[in-house]
């Protein structure tokens, strides 16, 4: 396998990865990618994705309990509350878990 492979962008923004490499690579159709910046570089990742039901959502009242839970000194809990306070709550109705 070559170590570098030039690739045009379309019009479109397209790129397409040479054949070889995808055979290499074991990428095929609809193979799921991230794109990275990385300071003057663009890196691409493969991704994988994850079914449905495994994703969970949390209600902000959730995350504001896991930040206050999580804050161990002072400074932390300041930080804490700040955050609830970005999720539009009081940070006074949230207290440690022991």
């Amino acid at each position: 396998m070559r170590e570098s492979y030039p690739v045009e962008m379309d019009a479109r923004g397209h790129i397409v990865i040479p054949s070889a490499l995808r055979k290499a690579k074991g990428y095929g159709a609809h193979t799921l990618f991230l794109l990275l910046p990385d300071g003057d570089e663009l890196r691409l990742i493969p991704a994988e994705v994850r079914p449905k039901r495994e994703i969970r959502m949390y209600t902000n009242e959730q995350i504001a309990q896991a930040l206050i839970d999580g804050a161990v000194t002072p400074a932390g809990i300041e930080e804490a509350k700040a955050g609830i306070r970005e999720l539009g709550l009081n940070p006074d109705d949230f207290h440690p878990n022991m």
